[in-house]
C-alpha cells in the first residue's frame, strides 16, 4: 500500500519508506515476531568488500593495541560481562568505522527501533582469539529495571566480520523474549552455560561475514562457547532513544570525524543534545529535535 505522511505514525512513515526501499519489510517482520533478524551481506547497504576492509581493521588494531589498556581485559572471564576481548573507542581510529555507523541499513534499523531522534549509544569490537567460554544469557537493557518498556529503548545493529555458528561462538538468541519485557534471571541459562533452560529455546545465529545482526534491547541473547581456533569478531553498533545516556563519551571526537560524518553523526553523537545544559539554559532548537518524540515513539 501507499504510506502517507500520517500524524498519528509522525516518523514511522518516512522511516517506513526508507526501509522498503532498502528491501527490509521482511526483517521488520522477523524483528516485530521474533526480537532480531539477520541481514544477509548482499543487502546490507555497503560495497561488496566492506565487511573485509573492516575486518582487516580490527586486526590491525587488535595487533597493534595493548590489550590491557582497556580496564575490562584486565579481568578474568568470569568477571566480565562478556567474555573475549573487548576494543572500544572506534570511530577515531579510521573513516570505515563512521561509514558502518552512517550506513543506509543501519540507519534504518536504529530509527525503526529507537525512533529518528535516536543517538549512537557506543560502537564496540568483540574479538576472540581461540577457544573461548559463552557469554551468560541478558538483555542489553542495561540499568533498566523490570518491567522494561514494550517498546525497545536501545536496539543492536552489528556487523558481522567472521563466519559465525556454534562452533565459532556465535550469538544465541531465544525468540519471541522481547515481549517479555523482562531481564531474564539467574535460572534462565542454557544448559550449555550451566543452566537449568533448555538449549532448544535458544536459536543461533548461523551467518556470513557482512552480516547485520540487529536485535531489540529487550531480547534475551547469550553467546555459544568457541570450541573453534582462530578469529571470531563482530563489530556492535548501539542505539539508544535520545532520553537514554551513551555509555560512550563522544566528548573528545576530533573535528575530522565530524566534518567525515556530517551534521547527522554530530547529532548522533551528542553535538545536538538538550540535555546537560548549565546556566545560559538548554538551545531551543536543540530541544525542537526530539520534539516529534513527544507525539510518538517513532520521532
Amino acid at each position: 500500500m501507499d504510506i502517507g505522511n500520517w500524524k498519528s505514525v509522525a516518523g514511522m512513515d518516512e522511516t517506513y519508506r526508507a526501509a522498503r526501499k532498502l528491501g527490509l519489510e521482511t526483517n521488520i517482520a522477523e524483528l516485530e515476531a521474533f526480537g532480531f533478524t539477520i541481514i544477509p551481506p548482499e543487502k546490507n547497504g555497503a560495497p561488496k568488500d566492506f565487511a573485509a576492509r573492516m575486518y582487516q581493521k580490527l586486526l590491525d588494531i587488535a595487533q597493534s593495541e595493548d590489550e590491557l589498556a582497556v580496564d575490562l581485559n584486565r579481568h578474568t572471564d568470569a568477571e566480565k560481562p562478556a567474555y573475549g576481548r573487548q576494543i572500544f573507542h572506534l570511530l577515531e581510529r579510521d573513516p570505515i568505522f563512521i561509514d558502518g555507523v552512517m550506513n543506509p541499513v543501519v540507519r534504518a534499523m536504529a530509527a525503526y527501533l529507537t525512533g529518528q531522534s535516536c543517538r549512537l549509544f557506543s560502537m564496540a569490537a568483540f574479538y576472540k582469539d581461540g577457544p573461548a567460554r559463552s557469554t551468560p544469557m541478558h538483555c542489553d537493557c542495561v540499568g533498566v529495571p523490570s518491567p522494561l518498556p514494550v517498546y525497545s529503548t536501545m536496539c543492536n545493529v552489528s556487523w558481522i566480520l567472521t563466519p559465525y555458528n556454534e562452533e565459532t561462538g556465535t550469538l544465541g538468541m531465544v525468540p519471541g523474549s522481547h515481549r517479555l519485557c523482562r531481564h531474564p534471571t539467574q535460572f534462565e541459562q542454557p544448559k550449555f552455560i550451566g543452566g537449568a533452560m533448555d538449549d532448544d529455546l535458544v536459536a543461533p545465529v548461523r551467518a556470513e561475514p557482512g552480516s547485520l545482526v540487529v536485535f531489540m534491547g529487550n531480547t534475551w541473547h547469550c553467546t555459544y562457547p568457541k570450541t573453534s581456533d582462530g578469529v571470531r569478531a563482530h563489530i556492535v553498533t548501539a542505539f539508544g532513544r535520545n532520553f537514554v545516556a551513551a555509555a560512550e563519551d563522544f566528548s573528545d571526537m576530533p573535528e575530522s570525524v565530524l566534518d567525515y560524518g556530517g551534521p547527522e553523526l554530530a547529532r548522533l553523537l551528542g553535538r545536538r543534545n538538550w540535555q546537560g545544559y548549565g546556566r545560559a539554559g538548554p538551545k531551543l532548537e536543540d530541544i525542537g529535535l526530539v520534539r516529534a518524540a513527544y507525539q510518538t515513539q517513532y520521532g
